[in-house]
């Protein structure tokens, strides 16, 4: 068993010794870690609006080249994927979304210049 394994099921003496632990820690602490289990069962419910879909910036990129059907820095695509989604979005998060889609099999954008993206054209 790895190292992982062991420390995630504890062996008797272990599991004995760490429950003791837990009986000897200050009463705030207790209360602290029993809301946080307490958090962990709502784990089933909706999150809602606040939870994004896999693929969202993608969506906004691809957006936001269509719209203005001609190169656009990287730094524009940000701008516009923001404005789009109506909220902030990470820089990163374009930056790696154009990088990872100008290559491989089915290519999304066109790098044209360096840091300047298009949408692909789709093939016939």
């Amino acid at each position: 068993m790895d190292l992982t394994g062991h420390h995630s099921n504890p062996s008797g003496p272990l599991k004995v010794l760490l429950e003791a632990g837990a009986e000897r820690r200050p009463r705030s602490d207790r209360v602290a870690i029993s809301s946080r289990e307490d958090g962990r069962r709502d784990a089933g419910r909706p999150i809602g609006s606040k939870h994004r879909r896999h693929g969202w910036i993608l969506d906004g990129v691809v957006r936001a080249l269509e719209q203005h059907r001609g190169p656009m820095q990287a730094r524009e695509v940000h701008a516009a994927v923001e404005a789009l989604l109506g909220e902030p979005v990470r820089w990163g998060s374009v930056k790696a979304c154009l990088a990872a889609n100008v290559a491989g099999p089915a290519p999304r954008f066109t790098r044209v210049a360096p840091g300047r993206y298009v949408i692909q054209s789709p093939r016939l």
